[in-house]
């Protein structure tokens, strides 16, 4: 009985996901101290900073899309990034481009 209880539980509760981690650089330098957020779907946003070589981590519940915004220069430029059922590595750098800064994969 109990294991089928646990495979209704996993049904209902959707695939685990892994972590996202990953760095964030302007052009060649690691940016440390910069506030970051995280929302992937009804998940509650998740605020971390990185730290002095520019890394971050952040633990998902579930698997699928998410948001990812970078606090700079009082701007909040943010990409997609996916969740899967292992952690997910990101290279992240920010550019400015027409006087915004985005935020790329690399």
């Amino acid at each position: 009985m109990l294991p089928f209880l646990l495979s209704i539980i996993t049904l209902l509760s959707g695939p685990p996901a892994g972590d996202i981690y990953g760095d964030v650089r302007l052009g060649e330098k690691y940016l440390s101290n910069t506030k970051l957020e995280l929302k992937c779907g009804a998940e509650a946003v998740q605020t971390a900073t990185t730290d002095s070589l520019g890394s971050f981590r952040f633990p998902v519940k579930t698997a699928g899309r998410c948001r990812l915004t970078v606090a700079f220069d009082k701007q909040t430029p943010s990409v997609d990034v996916v969740a899967f059922d292992k952690p997910a590595r990101y290279r992240l750098v920010v550019e400015l481009k027409d006087g915004k800064y985005i935020v790329k994969r690399v």
